[in-house]
């Protein structure tokens, strides 16, 4: 049974096509294709927990896979708001040619973003069953335990997913009337990058600066995922709350005022 109306189910159609045009696009002509998903994060990986390891004295079990777990939601919230901005701008030829949902141009790249998440999650998550399976030696009851918290990445992904969104609508409307809103956002995430706790927890940091970097929606999120996926320590609930609560808010005024601005954009662009 379909549940959506004629021109809900274009718009779905459309939002998918412009969806699977971007994963298609990105590696067209490269020679190791959707192998780039795992090796972008996996290189990253090896780079930074060489240099960071004699740096910064984080106590967990294995650096190497922390630092993975904190890697791969931070790539798809950077690459995706960063690419989105100046994304209206770029597409302006499309914009002035053609009448269309301006959103579905960021969310597409939300979506292919994501998709490209969700297959390096994946793979991340064979690792750590094949782990506790085959070097931890979990008993059936044990897996299915472990598998049951392994589901609450659904939730975080669901909350990503709408803070990324939010943040890339918000910043591309802007960015149409306001051109510094792209350098800004290039110039602020490698800072925002050392601001979220990837290469260290935030057990390291003094007891005063904790609710300044909780601040950060991007530190929630992580330690969410580190302690879904390697049992490590999670957020305080009332930070976790005031975290979840600023995502819903970004989304909502991300959307408003994309929604408010772009009437305007055939003009600005």
């Amino acid at each position: 049974m379909n549940f959506l109306n004629p021109q809900q189910q274009r718009y779905l159609d459309f939002l998918i096509a412009m969806t699977e045009k971007e994963i298609k696009a990105r590696y067209k002509f490269a020679v190791l294709g959707f192998l780039w998903i795992i090796l972008n994060p996996l290189l990253q990986m090896l780079v930074i927990g060489f240099v960071f390891q004699f740096f910064v004295p984080v106590k967990v079990d294995n650096y190497f896979l922390f630092l993975f777990t904190g890697l791969l939601p931070w790539n798809f919230f950077s690459m995706t708001v960063s690419k989105n901005t100046a994304m209206i701008v770029n597409e302006r030829a499309l914009i002035q040619k053609a009448k269309f949902p301006r959103e579905a141009i960021i969310l597409s790249i939300v979506l292919s973003n994501l998709f490209h998440f969700l297959v390096a999650l994946g793979m991340l998550l064979i690792v750590l069953i094949a782990e506790k399976i085959f070097l931890d030696r979990y008993s059936l009851l044990q897996l299915l335990q472990y598998a049951l918290r392994l589901s609450l990445t659904l939730p975080l992904l669901v909350w990503l997913s709408f803070l990324t969104a939010g943040l890339s609508l918000l910043t591309s409307a802007l960015n149409v009337k306001y051109r510094d809103v792209n350098f800004f956002v290039q110039a602020i995430i490698p800072l925002w990058f050392y601001a979220t706790p990837i290469v260290y927890t935030v057990g390291l940091l003094p007891q005063f600066l904790k609710p300044l970097f909780y601040l950060n929606p991007m530190t929630a999120l992580t330690e969410s995922f580190q302690a879904v996926l390697l049992n490590q320590p999670g957020t305080p609930w009332y930070y976790l709350t005031w975290n979840v609560l600023l995502g819903v808010g970004i989304f909502v005024v991300g959307w408003w005022y994309f929604q408010k601005e772009q009437k305007f954009f055939d003009d600005w662009v």
